[in-house]
């Protein structure tokens, strides 16, 4: 039994994160039964695509199509009138129809999605530290973070996204470390997959720095060096290889958005140009002329719109936008939406809100200010490195993260808390690295008391998942019970009364 479990143990594990992973993230997500936050934009988009009408929008169009796809294939509202969804930008309850709808088909691409991801979070911290155990305790910060959760059992992108930026990594981080040197194919599929991640939302541009990690393993020998030539002569081929099939792949997935937009809506031409417009009468949205005015047009929506979102301001009465400088320790929470319900003068309400698990992110932020130490003590005071590749994976993963915050503060309009998502990710998979770097001879050793005191982190976070989990999964709570759980005045948790 002991060799079995020892062979087959990486199999185990996976098995066991998406048992864990399928119960945490599919259980009941259809609840709550009604709308909230960008659920409004993104269910009206995806219904546009389904009843064939041409629609913009700030963001890529997959995980909008992959929305309308899963809903017209699960056809859990196939008997419903949602036609009031096509003229519209934002849907309300007045826009319902009789009885309401299910929101599980709109749902389930980002939940499953979120689900499965967990798969390559274990692939990445693996392959990075050689280290099953380690991949399997930290791929649990992945699925016990309540933001992550939230945001994920919902018709929003996040939960697509995330999936193909893991995805993504994953690859980069498979052929870094395969025995043989980097192909052109492999450049080429690298490029697909950050296509797709950007093809939802744009911020996963960041990871064009894979393409300078999986070159700078692919010419380490000629940069150390100094051979301009031969690192030329590769970047000549490298970079075509990478960023076409991206640029392709972002481009066809617009040419499909553009193509089933074959109705003007009665609402909004959304300043199409009267090239397109004709086009559209005419019924050309699939020709490739079509398509090159389409195109300029929604780039210039996005455009356009992104000019127009307000900045944030901290002094307007309910604003929910944040500092980025401020998201590292989870501020501030957003209340989605809340019901309630009054007993024997007792009142039990039911918060939808978006809270972080402080002890992931908290975790994170330690590891993010511990890996810079450990980057400045090598480069600056030339201090030695006990292991040169997870040394190096930390630069990597650190380097992710630090560029994301530095390019998101530079941006000027309003943002979220849930904008952290993505080098939360980053950081998840630093800590990892860390950790192992830290330990390193306690891990070689097996030794029993680091893998208790592992343990023991995991299960604190486990805990906290569950204390918060009212607000994630919309159970009722009392005032009392509320403010146990109202840790942090900067959270700007409010209770209902």
């Amino acid at each position: 039994m002991r060799s079995f479990v020892k062979h087959h143990l990486n199999r185990l594990y996976l098995l066991l994160l998406l048992i864990v992973s399928g119960a945490v993230y599919l259980t009941g997500y259809g609840q709550p039964n009604a709308l909230f936050w960008d659920e409004n934009y993104h269910i009206s988009s995806a219904e546009k695509y389904i009843e064939g009408v041409m629609y913009m929008e700030p963001h890529p169009p997959l995980g909008k199509l992959l929305m309308a796809a899963s809903e017209k294939l699960l056809g859990a509202n196939a008997d419903k009138d949602k036609t009031k969804f096509t003229r519209t930008d934002y849907v309300r309850d007045n826009h319902m129809p009789d009885g309401g709808i299910s929101y599980y088909g709109f749902r389930l691409p980002s939940t499953v999605l979120m689900a499965l991801s967990v798969l390559f979070m274990f692939g990445i911290i693996r392959r990075t530290t050689h280290n099953s155990h380690v991949a399997l305790a930290f791929c649990g910060f992945l699925i016990f973070d309540n933001a992550l959760v939230i945001h994920a059992r919902s018709a929003m992108l996040e939960g697509i996204q995330l999936f193909f930026i893991l995805a993504a990594i994953y690859y980069a981080v498979r052929i870094v470390t395969l025995e043989k040197g980097p192909k052109l194919t492999q450049y080429a599929l690298l490029g697909v997959l950050i296509g797709l991640a950007v093809a939802v939302k744009v911020n996963a541009l960041v990871l064009l720095l894979l393409f300078v990690l999986v070159y700078g393993v692919d010419q380490w020998q000629a940069i150390k060096a100094f051979d301009l030539v031969a690192l030329l002569k590769r970047l000549a081929t490298t970079v075509p290889a990478g960023v076409i099939p991206l640029a392709l792949t972002f481009l066809a997935i617009f040419y499909i958005h553009i193509g089933l937009g074959q109705k003007i809506p009665p609402h909004k031409n959304y300043s199409a140009s009267s090239e397109y417009q004709a086009q559209i009468k005419a019924g050309n949205t699939w020709a490739p002329s079509t398509f090159v005015i389409a195109m300029q047009d929604n780039l210039k929506y996005m455009s356009n719109y992104a000019d127009g979102v307000p900045r944030l301001d901290v002094c307007k009465d309910g604003e929910n936008g944040s500092a980025a400088i401020g998201w590292p320790l989870a501020t501030k929470t957003i209340n989605y939406r809340w019901s309630k319900r009054t007993l024997d003068g007792t009142t039990y309400v039911r918060y939808h809100n978006l809270v972080a698990n402080p002890v992931v992110w908290f975790s994170v932020l330690v590891g993010v200010i511990l890996s810079i130490g450990l980057v400045i003590s090598r480069f600056i005071y030339n201090n030695p490195v006990k292991d040169n590749a997870l040394f190096y994976w930390i630069c990597t993963f650190s380097g992710l993260y630090v560029s994301y915050m530095i390019a998101i503060l530079q941006i000027e309009r309003v943002m979220y808390m849930y904008h952290y998502l993505v080098p939360l990710l980053f950081g998840i998979i630093n800590l990892a690295l860390v950790f192992s770097y830290i330990f390193r001879e306690q891990l070689m050793a097996s030794s029993r008391h680091t893998y208790i005191n592992l343990t023991v982190l995991v299960a604190f976070v486990v805990g906290v998942f569950f204390v918060f989990a009212p607000f994630t999964y919309s159970w009722e709570l009392t005032e009392a019970q509320f403010e146990i759980r109202n840790w942090f005045a900067y959270w700007k948790l409010q209770v209902v009364r």
